[in-house]
């Protein structure tokens, strides 16, 4: 379960900058919409946020960096040799910026405790990492180490100030002598099997999931449908949204589908390609096993019960993205994750959109608490009583530099037009255009 998240000098954000899902106390509204945390009583949740801007506000660079943050932890100390690089990018239009480490730092449930965990870094080296935990709501600073090359405590080898608390056992200085300038502990100790921070690093590795642009989950989505069970709900799915395709095969590839790509790899394939990433932390399905793997739709003929079936390349583009998304879409709600969306409605009819929106807050359906954060364009989605005002968040440049806020700092009126305040600029967020010569 994601709390908060925080970023300060990445990419568009110079500032810091902290997203929330915490649900706001004074709003009485789709209560659905929002659940308890099993760690404090006083703490509700929301199931989903959406996030509006104008084009190039910064809307996918924060998506970006809750990506980077979890593919660091994960790849950090078996991806990375001493030398490589972090793929990290600071706020370039400040001269102090661009020299200064990024910062990311984000608050979560797991198995009943909240965590905090956080890091400052460069492209060369880590200057910050801690990890504070919450059990039983009482405060517990498990370890932090700091990159303190002239203070006198610090190792003369490595230039890090390291502290432990007493809340993390088990051990931990075998561990930290394997630790890179460019590596994480948090990632070290889960290679090494420390009990209490494999949990943490689980949660990172199996919780959070991102589909980007160019995002293509056709592999993962083949890979699930091998069981019967869930590919029938991939069918349902997609007979909701009718499309006309009446059911869904699963097949080993022919000789004349072998050309079917994939649409590139990811924008956030910081490492390595986000599917075949993907798929390794799932424990599906090898990647050369589902490359074999081909979905073929069935239709019905206008004229009898006859099925006539179709490559799904044959299929629209909408189409084929509702395939693409709809097995991370139910895996995410079966296993109680958090599922990150750039540009929710691409490709897809609103009505679709939305539709797959509420199933995020329908508690029959998501009854492990997932959780669903998307960019959107869409602005019907503000008065169809779809989202709670502290749902909804916007990025806007301020010289230059992306700043994040809630439509709650607008305290607007629960009656409110928000899609006609939007649009008029009441809230900002939104592109102003001064004359297209053509």
């Amino acid at each position: 379960m994601l709390v908060e998240f925080t970023l300060e000098n990445y990419r568009s954000f110079q500032e810091r900058q902290t997203f929330s899902m915490v649900a706001f106390d004074d709003i009485a509204v789709l209560r659905n919409n929002t659940f308890s945390t099993p760690d404090t009583k006083d703490l509700r949740l929301l199931n989903s946020a959406a996030i509006y801007g104008a084009n190039a506000s910064g809307k996918s660079n924060l998506l970006l960096a809750m990506h980077a943050i979890k593919t660091l932890v994960v790849n950090s100390a078996s991806r990375m040799q001493t030398g490589d690089r972090f793929p990290i990018e600071p706020f370039r239009l400040n001269t102090e910026s661009e020299k200064n480490p990024s910062l990311f730092e984000i608050i979560f449930v797991h198995k009943n405790i909240r965590y905090q965990y956080g890091v400052a870094l460069n492209r060369e080296r880590v200057y910050e990492e801690w990890l504070i935990a919450f059990p039983n709501e009482r405060q517990q600073n498990w370890f932090e180490r700091q990159y303190l090359p002239d203070n006198p405590k610090t190792k003369a080898d490595d230039g890090y100030l390291w502290s432990f608390g007493r809340g993390l056992k088990g051990e931990k200085e075998r561990i930290k002598r394997f630790v890179r300038a460019n590596s994480l502990f948090l990632s070290h100790a889960a290679q090494n099997n420390h009990p209490q921070l494999t949990e943490v690093f689980e949660w990172f590795q199996k919780f959070l999931n991102v589909i980007d642009y160019q995002y293509s989950g056709k592999y993962f989505t083949l890979n699930k449908c091998q069981d019967d069970n869930f590919r029938q709900q991939i069918v349902k799915i997609i007979n909701e949204a009718d499309i006309g395709i009446s059911d869904i095969r699963i097949h080993q590839k022919t000789s004349r589908l072998n050309t079917s790509t994939e649409n590139g790899k990811s924008g956030f394939a910081i490492f390595m390609d986000t599917d075949v990433l993907e798929n390794q932390e799932k424990n599906t399905v090898a990647i050369k096993d589902s490359d074999n793997l081909e979905a073929i739709t069935l239709h019905k003929k206008n004229d009898s019960q006859q099925e006539v079936q179709f490559d799904l390349d044959e299929e629209s583009q909408g189409t084929q993205r509702l395939f693409d998304i709809s097995g991370r879409w139910i895996d995410v709600l079966q296993q109680g994750e958090i599922l990150i969306v750039d540009e929710i409605d691409r490709s897809l009819h609103p009505v679709l959109s939305k539709a797959l929106i509420k199933i995020f807050h329908n508690p029959e359906i998501n009854k492990k608490n997932a959780q669903l954060i998307f960019t959107t364009h869409d602005t019907t989605l503000l008065d169809e009583e779809i989202l709670r005002q502290d749902q909804i968040w916007f990025t806007e440049k301020d010289n230059s530099m992306t700043k994040l806020y809630s439509l709650l700092e607008f305290r607007p009126y629960q009656d409110e037009s928000l899609q006609k305040g939007y649009l008029l600029g009441r809230y900002g967020a939104i592109p102003f255009i001064h004359g297209l010569i053509i």
